[in-house]
C-alpha cells in the first residue's frame, strides 16, 4: 500500500507537523505540499489521484470547507487538522473522514490515520478475493433444499414449461423459474439467448455451422429465427480478423 497525501495549510510549520508524521506512518507517500489554498484550487486534479487530502479549515482566501466543496471529488479521502473544534458538523458536511484538533501529537494522528488505512486494506483485500458470488442457489424439493450452481460451470439453460432445466459440465438441475427469469439472473454474465428456450454460455460454444451451434459437451442447438441478428453480431464482435489485403 502507497496512498498519495497532499497536505494543504496556510502555515508552513503546520504543514511539516503533518509531513513528519505522514513520514513516520508505512503506507503514506507525500504527493504535494500547499500553503495557498488558491493554488492547491487550481493545480488539482482528478487525474492526481489523490488519497489523502489533509486540510487547514482557517485560511485566508477561501477556507478549508468552501475549497472542500470544491475538490473533495478529488481526493479518495478527506481529513481536516484545525484548532477549531466548532467546524466539526460543517466538516461532516463535505464528507470529511477525520477531523483532527490541533496540536496533532504522533499519536492522534496515527490512531485517526490507522481507522483509513483498515479500511483500504479491507477494501485491497476484497479486490483480491475470489468473486464467490459468481454462483446461484436454487431451490430444491423441499422448503429448506437449495443447490448452489457455480455460474462458470454452467453450459446452456433449457425451458421445460413451468420449470428450467440447467446443465451444467458435470450435472443437470431442474428449478421452478422462468427462462425470462433465469435471463434476468444472468444478464451480467457472459450468455446469450439463442431461440426461445435455450440460452447458452459463449465459453460452451465449440462451433456455429449455419444456424446449428454445436457446445462443447457436443449438444447440438438451433439458433431461432428472431435471434439471429443478436447471436451473429456477437460472433463477428468476438471474430479474429487479419488486416492484410485479401
Amino acid at each position: 500500500m502507497n496512498l498519495k497525501c497532499v497536505v494543504i495549510d496556510d502555515e508552513q510549520h503546520a504543514i511539516e507537523v503533518i509531513t513528519d508524521h505522514i513520514a513516520e506512518m508505512p503506507g503514506l507517500t507525500i504527493f504535494k505540499t500547499f500553503t495557498s489554498p488558491i493554488q492547491a484550487l487550481t493545480e488539482l486534479s482528478l487525474s492526481d489521484d489523490i488519497d489523502l487530502l489533509f486540510m487547514d479549515i482557517d485560511m485566508p482566501g477561501i477556507n478549508g470547507l468552501e475549497l472542500a466543496k470544491n475538490i473533495r471529488e478529488k481526493a479518495k479521502y478527506l481529513i481536516f487538522t484545525t484548532a477549531h473544534p466548532d467546524y466539526a458538523l460543517q466538516a461532516f458536511d463535505v464528507q470529511s473522514d477525520q477531523y483532527l484538533l490541533k496540536p496533532i501529537s504522533f499519536a492522534k494522528f496515527a490512531l485517526g490515520i490507522d481507522r483509513i488505512l483498515k479500511k483500504e486494506a479491507n477494501h485491497s483485500r476484497t479486490a483480491k478475493e475470489p468473486d464467490h458470488a459468481a454462483a446461484l442457489y436454487i431451490k430444491g424439493d423441499h422448503k429448506y433444499a437449495f443447490s448452489n450452481i457455480a455460474i462458470d460451470e454452467i453450459l446452456y439453460i433449457k425451458a421445460l414449461q413451468n420449470y428450467i432445466q440447467i446443465i451444467t459440465s458435470t450435472e443437470t438441475h431442474i428449478t421452478y423459474l422462468t427462462l425470462k427469469e433465469i435471463d434476468k439472473a444472468l444478464e451480467r454474465h457472459p450468455f446469450i439467448r439463442v431461440n426461445k428456450s435455450n440460452i447458452v454460455a459463449k465459453a460452451a460454444i465449440k462451433k456455429v455451422d449455419g444456424n446449428i451451434i454445436r457446445l462443447i459437451n457436443n449438444e447440438v442447438i438451433q439458433i431461432g429465427e428472431g435471434y439471429k441478428e443478436a447471436f451473429f453480431t456477437y460472433v463477428q464482435n468476438s471474430l479474429l480478423k487479419s488486416n492484410r489485403n485479401q
